[in-house]
């Protein structure tokens, strides 16, 4: 087990030298992109300026927010759906349908609604909650009859079947969920900024886009990226251990 470990960390130290020289080659080639230390310079000084530090409490606000509630309608619907063939039978088809469109074509409709502030954490919503909603309705249909069984013989209320034997049975599935709605909440927050918003880091993203101040624009994708990319992989370490 250990070895296994030691040779997990090797590749990923492996995998992200290489991806370091590919970046400083490409660096060289285009002016859009800096080179890896002129942006990790870049996200130093970022960290550093209070107006930035504002602006990544903004988004992660809104990214925790949208999350939080992404994953309480999506748990409770993708429940819902497990447990009775049907509402699966008339409602599946219409999620099936708004899983597939754009979400961010709404953002428009969304604006004049909820406002600069709550349309990006709608928005976030939209994106967060299908996973868990998909994987939940998943996880609970596959759960074994003899479990529904042995609850009825021992006369389980449903608030029993709910923590004995649903969330046990779900939790793998309702953490893929979880985590793949950590990064789609990003997704959704992040690219409302990009439209209309005062404040956030997509906000700093198009601003420094729009200023051909490169660094700093890749400087706070990085950073983006980084936080998703840690948080899923420490679900995702957790979603293994679970048997």
């Amino acid at each position: 087990m250990r070895s296994f470990f030691e040779g997990q960390l090797f590749g990923s130290i492996a995998l992200a030298a290489l991806m370091v020289v590919i970046w400083e080659v490409v660096s060289g080639l285009t002016f859009v992109i800096p080179s890896p230390a002129a942006t990790f310079a870049v996200l130093v000084s970022n960290l550093t300026d209070p107006s930035y530090l504002f602006d990544m409490q903004v988004t992660a606000q809104a990214v925790v927010l949208a999350f939080a509630i992404g994953t309480a309608i999506g748990g409770s619907l993708g429940l819902l759906l497990g447990l009775s063939e049907k509402l699966r039978l008339i409602f599946e088809p219409l999620l099936i349908m708004l899983n597939g469109i754009p979400k961010i074509v709404l953002y428009p409709i969304l604006l004049p609604i909820f406002s600069l502030s709550g349309s990006k954490v709608v928005m976030g919503v939209l994106f967060a909650l299908f996973p868990v909603l998909i994987n939940v309705s998943t996880g609970v249909q596959e759960i074994p009859r003899v479990y529904w069984k042995l609850a009825r013989s021992v006369q389980a209320n449903a608030w029993q079947r709910l923590v004995h034997i649903i969330f046990p049975a779900i939790r793998r599935p309702l953490l893929t969920g979880i985590r793949l709605a950590v990064s789609l909440a990003v997704v959704g927050v992040v690219l409302s900024e990009f439209f209309a918003t005062r404040r956030g880091l997509g906000r700093v993203v198009l601003q420094s886009y729009s200023h051909g101040e490169y660094p700093s624009m890749v400087a706070t994708i990085l950073l983006l990226i980084t936080v998703s990319f840690a948080i899923s992989i420490a679900l995702w370490q957790w979603e293994k251990r679970i048997h």
